[in-house]
């Protein structure tokens, strides 16, 4: 019973935090004069269902995972989204990329993986559940080069977040019937709400705005090789806050990274338009 409630105040916990992270970072898109008149029309708001789709899916089944396992071996597995995304649109076009590019992705998914040292894997549910996650970002990723083509970006950006956020609510409410007093006690925890502001300001009010009116500019596996710097910047932050040391592993991961995204450039350039 014991292991059943910790386990159901994990999801919940998870469920809560993907919800407001979308709720919070949402709220602060109408501080843009020009958001109403973009999301006017259906196609809005059927292209930002399918962007919210993608985007709840896999931070959710991210966030249920991720207290299950390592760091390093959750950045590698979430790093495939990289290889995903190279492999979909390969199926998609009937073609693979460019080999810079392919060459750059390899890296960078190396790289993302092996900063924190070497993962070790077990090939569990929680490592399952965080390769179906990074599955769903290389679609996420795609799906947001063909939607912001087609539609306004802000409008689109609202649309997904508000939608990301009622489905999660929809979720949430679902889970309070079985664990209602749980909720409270994540909202007054600053260990769940320090991490979840900071979330819902960089992680989705300013990233997906950027992602949405940016991203178009790039080739979908470019793209994805440069989001995959993340593990740097995370591994340069916690340096700098004394929460892990500098070693030969940051180096080595990094340097690939970096030397990904070189590669990449190399790749013949997408006509913009």
């Amino acid at each position: 019973m014991i292991v059943a409630d910790a386990h159901g105040a994990g999801v919940l916990g998870a469920t809560l935090f993907v919800t407001l992270r979308f709720a919070l970072g949402g709220a602060l898109l109408p501080l843009f004069p020009g958001v109403r008149n973009a999301t006017r029309g259906r196609a809005v708001w059927r292209d930002g269902a399918l962007l919210a789709l993608f985007i709840f899916s896999g931070f959710l089944f991210q966030m249920l995972a991720i207290a299950q396992l390592t760091p390093d071996v959750s950045a590698f597995l979430t790093s495939l989204y990289v290889v995903f995304t190279a492999l979909l649109l390969a199926g998609w076009r009937g073609r693979l990329q460019s080999t810079p590019l392919l060459c750059g992705a390899a890296l960078a998914t190396f790289g993302a993986g092996w900063i924190q040292g070497p993962p070790q894997l077990h090939f569990n549910w929680p490592e399952w559940l965080t390769v179906f996650s990074a599955l769903l970002f290389a679609g996420h990723i795609i799906a947001t080069d063909v939607v912001t083509r087609r539609v306004s970006p802000l409008g689109v950006t609202f649309s997904s977040i508000t939608l990301a956020a009622l489905m999660g609510l929809l979720l949430l409410n679902l889970q309070m019937l079985a664990q209602p007093a749980a909720l409270g006690e994540l909202l007054r925890d600053p260990a769940f709400l320090e991490p979840l502001l900071l979330s819902a300001f960089f992680g989705t009010f300013v990233a997906l705005l950027l992602v949405n009116r940016c991203q178009k500019l790039l080739d979908p596996v470019r793209a994805a090789i440069l989001y995959a710097l993340e593990p740097v910047w995370a591994t340069l932050l916690a340096i700098t806050y004394g929460m892990v040391t500098a070693n030969g592993w940051l180096l080595l991961g990094g340097g690939a990274l970096l030397l990904g995204n070189l590669v990449a450039e190399l790749a013949p350039r997408r006509k913009s338009g």
